[in-house]
């Protein structure tokens, strides 16, 4: 009796539709963090916390103090999406964080084809598909002008009774260009290529095949979806220095993405965000030249080193989903 496993279905469902490369373990590059999200995944250049390293490792090296984010999402068909982040400021210069990412499909239908012809004759239950990330993150400060992040991953992906796993480093710099201008390069996923493994891949033989009656077969390597990032972030008004225009009261800045996997096509991102009093946000964005993903909005409050968030991103005929997060800068 053969298992059928759609994992065409699969893929697309824990992936999100974020891309349309043949590497595996496509979920690595679903865009996480709810400002990220808002703005529409632009945070090469723009990202300053904890969620941002996802894109960048080098967004951590702003945080100070101690930083923690939280965020639970259930996007359609029950697939359920946790991110928990919690960086630390070592010194003036070093700051280093963990990612824990976690993404759940729910529950889906296992069934059976006996006779190898594509009709489902019958159930065998059901099964879910897991996907853990773990990320340790250290950024440095070099000069006024200059900060680099480094970022070590360890990866697995459940289906079933089957498993693959996988380790990859992630390499970021920012550079401030001056009057207001900010340059950010990523390097993400560097990593082997990666199978499955598992239970799930033993055929039952004739015993003149193999003496126990099992062969365990095997499947061939897939890469990983490497990709690379350039951004640009404007921060038009603001209380910084290095704002192009000095206010108090309001902040504005605008950042573009341009990200290359190296299985598939360019895509690009650009995305804004206001704020007010340095206590109210609104962020928008959207993404280009992307097979599904579209606009990005979102809200943030912070107040007296909390922050509580909230995004709504689109994607194509899936729909729309929304995104609360909450974190503690202390």
């Amino acid at each position: 009796m053969k298992k059928i496993k759609n994992i065409l279905i699969i893929i697309s469902l824990v992936a999100m539709s974020f891309s349309s490369g043949t590497s595996a373990a496509q979920w690595l590059e679903l865009e996480t963090g709810i400002r990220g999200v808002g703005m529409a995944g632009a945070q090469t250049a723009a990202g300053k916390d904890i969620s941002s390293s996802f894109y960048n490792p080098v967004s951590i090296s702003y945080i100070e103090g101690q930083e923690a984010f939280f965020n639970k999402t259930n996007y359609i068909v029950d697939i359920s999406h946790s991110y928990l982040g919690y960086a630390k400021q070592m010194s003036e210069m070093e700051v280093v964080g963990l990612n824990i990412f976690f993404l759940d499909s729910g529950w889906i239908p296992e069934t059976t084809d006996e006779a190898n012809t594509g009709n489902d004759i019958g159930s065998l239950g059901n099964f879910k598909v897991y996907n853990f990330m773990a990320q340790g993150s250290y950024s440095r400060i070099l000069s006024d002008r200059f900060r680099i992040g480094i970022g070590f991953k360890y990866f697995r992906e459940d289906i079933d009774n089957m498993y693959m796993q996988g380790m990859a480093l992630d390499l970021g710099c920012h550079y401030d260009v001056g009057m207001g201008l900010k340059l950010g390069v990523s390097l993400n996923n560097i990593g082997p290529d990666v199978r499955f493994e598992g239970d799930g891949l033993q055929q039952y033989v004739d015993e003149s095949v193999s003496p126990s009656g099992i062969l365990m077969t095997s499947t061939k390597s897939f890469s990983i979806p490497r990709l690379i990032r350039l951004g640009i972030e404007s921060k038009l008004m603001g209380v910084e220095r290095n704002s192009f225009i000095q206010n108090d009261l309001l902040g504005l800045s605008v950042a573009m993405d341009f990200v290359k996997p190296f299985d598939d096509d360019l895509y690009g991102s650009l995305g804004a965000e206001l704020t007010i009093s340095d206590m109210f946000y609104v962020r928008g964005g959207s993404h280009f030249s992307h097979d599904t993903a579209g606009l990005g909005f979102g809200l943030g409050l912070k107040y007296s080193g909390l922050k509580i968030d909230y995004s709504l991103s689109q994607y194509g005929n899936l729909g729309s989903t929304g995104q609360f997060g909450i974190g503690i800068n202390f």
